[in-house]
C-alpha cells in the first residue's frame, strides 16, 4: 500500500501507487517511474500536493486497510455532480432560468448518483483536495452532495423521527426517503451564483456584501422553479441555521430546523473549510474536524448528525506519514472508527527519515496511546491544536454577522 508525501520529500526513481489526478484530469499514472522532470513540473503544476508513492519496505511488513474503492467512488460521485452543479452555474449566470427540462436531466443524474452510492457502500469518507478549480461553487456542491448522501443513509430512522416530530401527521409517507435532501445538498448554494464575484476578493467583504451572503439561502430557494419539490426550497432556505439559534437568515434552533437542513449545515460547514478559497486558504480536514467537535463552533450543529459525520470522515488517510512529538515519523495504516484522531499507525522512520528496524516498524499502535506516539506535524500542517481541550475566545461568541469570517461560513 502506498505512503503519501509531499513534493519535496519526492525522489527520482519512486513509483507512484495511485493515478495523479488534478482536479479529474490524470497527470501522471499510477506506476509512473518518478524523474526529476516530473519533481520540477509537479512543483509548477501543484506545488501543495501529497504525493501517493509505492512503499515497499512498509509493504513487506504491514497489511494495509485498502481504502481504494472509498476514492474510486468519492471520485466518481463527485465528478458527476460537479458537472451538473457547473452546468446549472453557467446558466444561472447567463441569465438562462431554470425550467422543466433543466430540473429533470438534473434529478435524473441525482437518481443515479443516489442509487450508486447506495450500491456502492464506503469504509468512509474520502474528500480528496482537488488542486485546480475554475469554479469554487462547482466543487462545493459536488463535495456536500456526496457526505450529505452518505450522511443520510447512515441515519435514515433518525431522519424518520425528525421528520415526524416536526409534522402535524403522526406518520410521515416516505419518511426515510433522501431524495429531497440530496437534490438541496447539490443545489444549496445556488443564491451565491449571483455573488460569485466574491469568491475571488481578496479583501475583506463589505457589510453590504455580507448581507448579500446572508441572504443566499433565500435568494437561492426563489431562484428554482415552482414546479420542485416545496421541501427542497425549504431545505435551502434554512441550511444556515445553528443548532443554538444563531445562524442566518432566521435565526431557527435546531429543533425547528429540518432534519436534512441540519446535516448540511455540517456537510457544508465541513467542506468549505477544507476547500482553498482567494480571501481564505484551505485548512486540513484533521483540525477542521476537530474543531467542529469540540470547539465553540460545535453547537452550530445537531450533535447526532455531527456525531455521524465524524464517524464517516476520517481525520488521517492511510498512508499518511506523520511527525510526532518524539521526532519519529508514523504511518496511518488503519482506521480507528470508534476513535477517529487515533488511526492505527507503525513507526516506520527515525527522526533522521531512515526506516526503522522491522522489528519495531512491523508492529501496528494506536496514535496516541504513549506519549512517544503524539503527532505534532502532517504535511507541512501543525496538529498540535489536536491535543487542545479549549480553543481561541474568538470562537466563544457567535453572531450571525460573523460566521462568514470565520471558517465555517
Amino acid at each position: 500500500m502506498p505512503i503519501l508525501l509531499k513534493l519535496d520529500e519526492i525522489e527520482p526513481g519512486m513509483k507512484l501507487a495511485a493515478n495523479l489526478m488534478n482536479q479529474y484530469s490524470m497527470l501522471r499514472p499510477a506506476g509512473h517511474c518518478i524523474t526529476d522532470r516530473d519533481i520540477a513540473s509537479l512543483k509548477r503544476l501543484v506545488p501543495d500536493a501529497v504525493i501517493s508513492i509505492k512503499d515497499p519496505f512498509l509493504d513487506a511488513l504491514i497489511d494495509f486497510h485498502d481504502d481504494t474503492k472509498d476514492y474510486e467512488v468519492s471520485r466518481r460521485s463527485r465528478q458527476s455532480m460537479a458537472k451538473v452543479a457547473g452546468k446549472i452555474s453557467t446558466q444561472l449566470r447567463d441569465g438562462v432560468t431554470l425550467d422543466a427540462k433543466n430540473v429533470a436531466g438534473l434529478q435524473q443524474t441525482v437518481a443515479e448518483m443516489m442509487d450508486y452510492i447506495l450500491t456502492n457502500p464506503v469504509t468512509n469518507a474520502v474528500i480528496e483536495r482537488t488542486m485546480s478549480w475554475d469554479d469554487y461553487l462547482q466543487e462545493h456542491s459536488s463535495n456536500v452532495f456526496y457526505l450529505s448522501l452518505l450522511v443520510g443513509n447512515t441515519i435514515k430512522n433518525y431522519i424518520k423521527a425528525e421528520r415526524e416530530r416536526l409534522s402535524a401527521a403522526k406518520v410521515v409517507k416516505n419518511a426515510m426517503d433522501i431524495n429531497p435532501l440530496a437534490t438541496a445538498a447539490l443545489l444549496h448554494d445556488i443564491g451565491m451564483v449571483p455573488l460569485s464575484y466574491l469568491y475571488s476578493k481578496a479583501e475583506p467583504l463589505t457589510e453590504e456584501e455580507l448581507e448579500k451572503v446572508r441572504q443566499h439561502p433565500m435568494v437561492g430557494a426563489d431562484m428554482l422553479p415552482e414546479l420542485i419539490d416545496p421541501m427542497v426550497k425549504l431545505i435551502i432556505k434554512s441550511h444556515h441555521e445553528n443548532n443554538d439559534g444563531t445562524g442566518y437568515p432566521n435565526r431557527l434552533p435546531g429543533d425547528k430546523v429540518n432534519i436534512f437542513a441540519r446535516i448540511i449545515r455540517v456537510t457544508d460547514a465541513y467542506s468549505s473549510a477544507v476547500c482553498d478559497k482567494i480571501y481564505k486558504k484551505a485548512r486540513h480536514p484533521a483540525v477542521v474536524l476537530h474543531e467542529m467537535l469540540y470547539s465553540p463552533v460545535s453547537r452550530c450543529y445537531d450533535p447526532v448528525v455531527l456525531k455521524v459525520f465524524a464517524g464517516i470522515v476520517q481525520p488521517f488517510p492511510i498512508g499518511a506519514k506523520l511527525l510526532l512529538t518524539s521526532g519519529k515519523w508514523a504511518v496511518v495504516v488503519r482506521y480507528n472508527d470508534k476513535k477517529p484522531f487515533n488511526p492505527k499507525v507503525v513507526v516506520a522512520y527515525d527522526e533522521f527519515g531512515d526506516p526503522e528496524s522491522p522489528q519495531v516498524a512491523g508492529v501496528v499502535r494506536e496514535l496516541g496511546s504513549s506519549p512517544d506516539l503524539i503527532v505534532q506535524s502532517y504535511a507541512g500542517y501543525d496538529m498540535t491544536s489536536l491535543q487542545n481541550d479549549s480553543y481561541d475566545a474568538e470562537l466563544t461568541d457567535l453572531d450571525p454577522k460573523d460566521m462568514f469570517d470565520l471558517h465555517y461560513p
